[in-house]
């Protein structure tokens, strides 16, 4: 095919999907006259091209009120183009782009399409063969073609080989965190008085935070931080002083974030399943690639891609309220539309309690929550690729969201 005629949607998806599955010469945009950020175009051209090289990309406004306007502009459009060779997705866009769309190229003659994306197809209207398989996205199209970009890690992912040892340790801190809370204030108050890339830590057992509180190390967390190899060194003499040595600056980053265990508990299940075509952890977003600075809009604890379809993991290890569930809502649907999914793993016993605001509110909003059984349980990885391939996005479209 060498030319594609699109109706722009707000839901970024529908404009790349077929685009980069038939990869043609040219794509045309047809849009609402009435949007004015051209920066939309831009964002489309440099997700269609870093795979179609040599892609051009036409852009051209309607009037969506009017059918037949619309019709003539489609007109305009394969005149310029040539009908052989030319066809037209009708997917995107509004309900009169559709109609009026699907009527154009009745009278012109040319191939008609559907993108089904939950099954991962394109289809043509006229003879209802699939026509071809639907490419498997990455979360850079999604953020390319959103205009966004990838601005960093909040926490390096770490290596296959110590998946095992971080594994064991979140586990043990999940099930002490009366002692884990006190140790990573204790760590992280030392850790701030030393230099950014120092590993040695070197203070009293009892330390008085700013807030007056005082706080001490529990024994049993630093000697399981040195068994699994994230401090070495270890001298811990009872109501005196303590010091020890991080094995490495990221063991440092990680021994000084409380939340962070769960998150990289999250992602190694998540990687080691093996049912995610991408799995990225602590990634930063800015959402105005084009403005010339700088700027982290929301950093999403864990992003999986499933069958072209991104899924974003809120990590709480503490309870959750309804401001946890919106913020999630917002930032899966920035990015992602209504084909996304949104799942909170948190550290509460939520799903225990059927009737309560916070559960009531995700099941309205489709987002789905595993708790602390689910995460201390012997099949973790298990239960949460279940909870993605079981949501079901067709029941979503009539959710009160």
């Amino acid at each position: 095919m060498k030319t594609l005629i699109e109706f722009y949607d707000k839901d970024i998806l529908k404009n790349i999907v077929a685009p980069l599955s038939l990869k043609p010469q040219k794509v045309v945009y047809l849009y609402d006259r009435g949007i004015t950020d051209m920066t939309i175009f831009t964002s489309l051209e440099k997700c269609l091209c870093r795979s179609i090289p040599g892609m051009v990309l036409e852009r051209y406004p309607v009037d969506i009120s009017s059918v037949e306007k619309i019709v003539q502009q489609v007109h305009h459009v394969v005149d310029h183009n040539g009908v052989e060779g030319c066809g037209m997705e009708l997917t995107g866009g509004s309900e009169l782009m559709i109609i009026a769309g699907f009527r154009a190229g009745l009278e012109r003659g040319i191939q008609l399409l559907h993108t089904d994306l939950l099954n991962n197809c394109i289809e043509d209207l006229n003879t209802h063969e699939v026509v071809a398989e639907a490419v498997r996205l990455t979360l850079e199209d999604f953020v390319d073609a959103k205009g966004a970009r990838f601005i960093g890690e909040s926490h390096a992912a770490p290596m296959p080989s110590r998946f095992e040892a971080i594994k064991e340790m979140a586990m043990f801190l999940f099930r002490h965190l009366e002692e884990w809370k006190p140790t990573c204030s204790f760590i992280q108050t030392v850790a701030s008085k030393t230099q950014p890339h120092d590993l040695y830590i070197e203070s009293k057992t009892k330390i008085r935070m700013k807030n007056g509180k005082t706080v001490y190390p529990a024994k049993k967390v630093l000697k399981e931080f040195q068994r699994l190899g994230f401090i070495r060194n270890l001298i811990m003499e009872d109501g005196g002083r303590v010091q020890f040595s991080f094995c490495s600056l990221e063991d440092k980053r990680y021994c000084i974030g409380y939340g962070v265990w769960l998150e990289l508990y999250v992602y190694i299940a998540a990687y080691q399943s093996g049912g995610f075509d991408d799995v990225k952890l602590g990634t930063m977003i800015d959402w105005d690639a084009y403005d010339r600075m700088t700027i982290a809009g929301n950093e999403i604890d864990v992003i999986m891609m499933e069958r072209s379809l991104p899924i974003f993991v809120s990590c709480k290890l503490r309870n959750i309220d309804t401001a946890a569930i919106n913020e999630l809502l917002i930032a899966k649907k920035r990015l992602g539309g209504w084909f996304s999914k949104g799942i909170i793993v948190a550290f509460t016993e939520e799903k225990n309690a059927q009737n309560s605001g916070v559960h009531k509110r995700s099941r309205e909003l489709g987002i789905d929550i595993l708790d602390k059984n689910d995460i201390l349980s012997d099949n973790f990885m298990e239960r949460l690729v279940r909870t993605v391939k079981e949501n079901d996005l067709v029941s979503l479209k009539w959710k009160k969201v």
